[in-house]
């Protein structure tokens, strides 16, 4: 091929990398506006008045509540990757 042809798929692989950035940060700000409405909404809800961040077990739970979402998508990732390597097993004890 031509080195034209590369300069032209150089250019089209900025522009898609270009466009999954923009893709990424506006899911990223996406997810921080709706995780502040939960909050918003969880604290009209149970009636909170204020929240002292400066608090160690206010702080602390914070940080386990942040967590958890990412725990609990780990531990199901390794349970189907678990489940997976079984059924690997089993194939190539069935089929030799």
């Amino acid at each position: 091929l031509p080195e034209t042809v590369r300069g032209l798929t150089d250019c089209l692989d900025a522009a898609g990398n270009t466009t999954a950035a923009i893709g990424k940060g506006f899911a990223i700000g996406s997810a921080a506006l709706v995780s502040l409405a939960l909050f918003g909404a969880f604290t009209v809800r149970a009636k909170v008045v204020s929240v002292d961040i400066l608090n160690p077990w206010v702080f602390t739970g914070l940080l386990f509540g942040a967590m958890m979402p990412y725990a609990f998508a780990a531990w199901t990732m390794k349970s189907v990757g678990t489940a997976a390597n079984d059924m690997v097993k089993e194939g190539l004890q069935q089929f030799p």
